[in-house]
C-alpha cells in the first residue's frame, strides 16, 4: 500500500490475542498438572529434608525419585510450549519468575538425574550435587508459587469482566487442588497401612536369672545377666536385626571393609571350634543362661536374641557365624570402662526393605536406594564418635570374674585397656599419645569406601582417602587357617608379619618405632675353658605393644625363649625350650615337658599365666567361670624388660667356638588346651598349630685350650 500523508494505517498483528492466550492456559490440564508436580515435589524434598525419618518420609522420597523420573518428559513438553507461547511478549513480573523459573528447573532436573542415579547405581550422593539439587529445588518450589499467584493477579482483574476466564481460571484452581491432594492422600494412606514388623520383644517370663538379677546389685533389671550387655529398652532383639554384615559391603558400599572383617578375629568370634568348646564345658558345668556372660563379647547375636538358654541347645541364634557383625559393633551406643561387655546396644532404624533385602534383589535395591539417597539415619545409627575411643574398645578388652559368677570373689582376667592407660603409650600430649586403633586398624590408603577420610583424628582429615582396617590384626594366625575363613590368607599374611614386627604404619612412624614388637638380646662372658659353666643371660624388651607382652588369655597364649648352644663343629650342646616332634609341647631342658612357674633361672623363659579356682586346682580347659586365682604369671610391661638365665655346661674337649642362638617364639594356644578341649581340631582341618619368631638373637663364647 501506497502512503498518501503522514498516517500510515498497519494491518492488525497476527496470532492469538494475550488474553486468549490466557484463558488457554488457565484452561490446560496440563498446566495444571505440571504445576501441581513441580509444588509437590518441591514439598516431599522440603520434607525429606527437614522430616523425621519414619515409613512416611522414605515412601515420600520414592515417590519423590519415581515421580521426579517420570514426569520429566510432561514437565519438558509443557514447557517448552509454554515458553514458545509467551516468549514474544513484553515482560512482566510473571515471566519474569517463569524465565527464572525456567534456568534453575533446568538445573534441578539435571542434578535430580544425577543424583537418582548415584543413589541407584554408584557407591554415594555426591554432596556438591545433592547441594545443588536440594537448593534450586527450594528455589524452584518458591518460584512456581511466585509465578502463578503474579499470574494470577495479573488476570484478575480482567476475569472480573471475563466469565469464561474467570470459569477457566477456578478450575485451574479446582485441578490443580485435586491433584495436590490425591498424591498426598494416596502417601499417607500407604504409610498407615504399611505393615510393621516389631524387631524387639520383651523377655520370657522366667528368663532371667535369679541368682544374679536379684542377689547382686551390678545385674539388677538386667535380663541378660551375667553379662552387662544390654539394650537400650532392655527388650530383646531378633537376629535378622543385628545380622547381615555382608550386605554392608554389596553394592559398592563397603566391600573393602567387609573383605577385611570376613577373616578376622571379630567375625570368627562365636564360631570357631575352642569358643564353641568352652561354651558347651560352661553350659553343662552349670547351666547353659550363665553362658551370657561370654556372649556379650563373644555372640551378642545370640545373647540378645534370647539363644543362650536352656531351651536352645546350639546356645545361638541365626547370625553366629557373624559373631561381632557390622551392626551389633556400630550399634553400641554407651560404655563402661568397667569392661565384662559393659555397653548398651541401641538397634538400628532400618530402612523399607533392609532386613530381608538378604531374600531378595529388589528389596536389596530398594534398601541400598534408600541409604545412599537419604543417609542421615544410617549416619546416625552407625558413626558414632565413640567408635573411635580407647573406651569402646575397653568394653571387652577389659575383662574380671565377678563374684557372682565364680562364687569366690572378683579376679582379674585379661585388661588391655587398663595396661595400655598405664602404660608408656598413652600421654596426656594428643601428639604423642597412640590408642587402640592408630595400632590395630590401620590407615588403608587409597580407599573406595564412601566413609573414607575422618576429621576428628588428630593425624587425619577428611579428605585424606583412607579408611581404618577392619581386619584388627592382632595375633591370631591360627583360627583363620584353620577354618579357611574368606580372605584368610591375607589375614594371615598380616598377622604374622605383625607379630613379627616387621609392619610399618607411616602415620604413627615418627613415634613408633621399627623393628620387633619385643627384642632379644643376649649377654654373657666372650671367652671361656671346655669343662666351664657359662651363664647366659636372655633379655627381652617389650619395645612397641601398647599394653603387656604378652596379653590376652594367658593361660593359652604363650610367648617363650628357644634357646640352642653349639659348638664348633655345630653340634648341639644344650637346647631349652623346643618344641616336642610328638606332643607339640613346650620343652624346658632335656626333653623336659614345660611347666607353669619356671623360676627365671630354671628351664626357660615362657610368658604364661595359669588360672585356679578356689581350692587352687590349674584351669587347664578356660573354665573360667571357676577363676578365683592365678599362678606362674609372668608378662613384660610396656617398655620394660624381662631377663632369663640359661647354665649352659661346657663338655670338655668341646672345640670353640660355642654359638649361642635363641629365638623369641609365639603361638595362640598352648597345645596342652587345644589336645584337651578340641583334639581332633587340628587333625581335621589338616593344619597344625604354627609357631612364629618375634625375635631372635646370636653371639658366639671363643674357647681357651683344651
Amino acid at each position: 500500500m501506497e502512503a498518501t500523508g503522514a498516517h500510515v494505517t498497519r494491518a492488525p498483528a497476527k496470532g492469538p490475542k494475550p488474553k486468549d492466550m490466557a484463558r488457554a492456559g488457565w484452561e490446560s490440564r496440563l498446566a495444571a498438572g505440571v504445576s501441581a508436580l513441580l509444588v509437590l515435589t518441591g514439598i516431599s524434598g522440603l520434607w525429606i529434608w527437614l522430616g523425621p525419618f519414619s515409613v512416611t518420609s522414605q515412601l515420600i522420597l520414592l515417590a519423590h525419585s519415581i515421580v521426579g523420573l517420570l514426569a520429566l518428559v510432561p514437565i519438558v513438553f509443557y514447557l517448552w510450549r509454554h515458553v514458545s507461547t509467551w516468549f514474544r511478549q513484553k515482560l512482566t513480573a510473571a515471566m519474569f519468575l517463569g524465565w527464572a523459573l525456567l534456568g534453575l528447573g533446568a538445573v534441578t532436573m539435571v542434578s535430580g538425574l544425577v543424583v537418582t542415579w548415584q543413589a541407584a547405581f554408584g557407591q554415594r550422593v555426591g554432596d556438591l550435587w545433592d547441594w545443588l539439587h536440594l537448593v534450586t529445588g527450594l528455589a524452584v518450589l518458591g518460584l512456581v508459587v511466585a509465578h502463578l499467584v503474579a499470574a494470577w493477579l495479573r488476570r484478575r482483574p480482567a476475569a472480573v469482566r471475563d466469565t469464561e476466564l474467570a470459569g477457566a481460571m477456578g478450575r485451574f484452581r479446582r485441578r490443580q487442588g485435586f491433584y495436590l491432594a490425591t498424591p498426598i492422600v494416596a502417601l499417607l494412606l500407604a504409610a498407615f497401612l504399611w505393615p510393621e514388623t516389631n524387631y524387639r520383644h520383651p523377655p520370657p517370663e522366667g528368663y532371667s536369672l535369679p541368682i544374679y538379677a536379684q542377689k547382686f546389685e551390678e545385674y539388677r533389671g538386667n535380663p541378660f545377666a551375667p553379662s552387662f550387655a544390654r539394650t537400650d529398652d532392655l527388650q530383646m532383639v531378633r537376629s535378622e536385626l543385628l545380622a547381615g554384615s555382608r550386605g554392608c559391603g554389596s553394592a559398592g558400599c563397603h566391600p573393602q571393609i567387609l573383605d577385611e572383617w570376613l577373616p578376622s578375629a571379630h567375625r570368627f568370634s562365636a564360631m570357631n571350634a575352642p569358643f564353641q568348646a568352652v561354651q558347651k564345658n560352661f553350659a553343662e558345668d552349670r547351666e547353659a543362661a550363665e553362658t551370657r556372660y561370654c556372649a556379650g563379647c563373644h555372640d551378642p547375636i545370640s545373647l540378645f536374641a534370647g539363644a543362650k538358654d536352656l531351651h536352645n541347645l546350639s546356645l545361638s541364634a541365626p547370625g553366629m557365624d557373624e559373631g561381632i557383625s557390622c551392626v551389633a559393633c556400630h550399634s553400641i551406643s554407651e560404655v563402661d570402662q568397667r569392661g565384662n561387655a559393659d555397653y548398651v546396644l541401641t538397634p538400628p532404624e532400618k530402612y523399607l526393605g533392609e532386613v530381608v533385602a538378604r531374600d531378595g534383589a529388589a528389596a536389596k535395591f530398594l534398601s541400598d536406594f534408600l541409604i545412599r539417597a537419604y543417609p542421615g539415619q544410617h549416619l546416625a545409627d552407625y558413626d558414632r564418635n565413640l567408635l573411635r575411643s580407647p573406651e569402646f574398645c575397653a568394653t571387652c578388652h577389659k575383662q574380671f570374674i565377678p563374684e557372682a559368677l565364680n562364687r569366690f570373689g572378683m579376679v582379674e582376667g585379661q585388661n588391655q585397656y587398663d595396661e595400655w592407660k598405664n602404660g608408656h603409650w598413652h600421654s596426656d600430649d594428643p601428639e604423642l599419645d597412640l590408642s587402640c586403633r592408630d595400632c590395630h586398624m590401620r590407615l588403608v590408603t587409597e580407599s573406595t569406601d564412601p566413609g573414607s577420610g575422618e576429621g576428628g583424628d588428630r593425624r587425619r582429615d577428611t579428605e585424606d582417602g583412607s579408611h581404618r582396617h577392619h581386619g584388627f590384626i592382632g595375633t591370631n594366625f591360627f583360627i583363620p587357617q584353620v577354618m579357611k575363613l574368606e580372605g584368610w590368607e591375607r589375614q594371615v599374611a598380616l598377622t604374622e608379619e605383625w607379630v613379627r614386627g616387621e609392619t610399618v604404619l607411616p602415620e604413627i612412624g615418627d613415634i613408633w618405632p621399627e623393628g620387633p614388637v619385643a627384642s632379644l638380646e643376649l649377654t654373657h662372658v666372650e671367652r671361656a675353658r671346655a669343662g666351664d659353666q657359662v651363664e647366659v643371660r636372655a633379655v627381652i624388651q617389650n619395645r612397641k605393644a601398647g599394653h603387656n607382652f604378652i596379653t590376652g588369655p594367658l593361660d593359652f597364649v604363650r610367648s617363650w625363649i628357644h634357646l640352642r648352644a653349639f659348638d664348633g663343629n655345630g653340634e648341639l650342646l644344650a637346647e631349652w625350650g623346643a618344641i616336642d616332634p610328638t606332643s607339640r609341647r613346650i620343652l624346658d631342658v632335656g626333653g623336659r615337658e614345660h611347666a607353669i612357674g619356671n623360676l627365671r633361672d630354671e628351664g626357660t623363659l615362657v610368658l604364661e599365666a595359669m588360672p585356679v579356682d578356689g581350692e587352687g586346682r590349674e584351669l587347664r580347659e578356660h573354665q573360667l567361670w571357676q577363676k578365683a586365682g592365678g599362678k606362674g604369671k609372668r608378662v613384660v610391661f610396656p617398655q620394660y624388660s624381662d631377663s632369663h638365665l640359661f647354665r649352659l655346661q661346657i663338655p670338655p674337649g668341646t672345640q670353640g667356638p660355642v654359638t649361642i642362638e635363641a629365638d623369641l617364639q609365639y603361638r595362640r594356644y598352648r597345645q596342652e588346651f587345644l589336645d584337651l578341649v578340641v583334639p581332633d581340631m587340628e587333625s581335621a582341618s589338616g593344619v597344625n598349630q604354627p609357631t612364629v619368631t618375634q625375635a631372635s638373637a646370636r653371639s658366639e663364647i671363643s674357647l681357651d685350650g683344651p
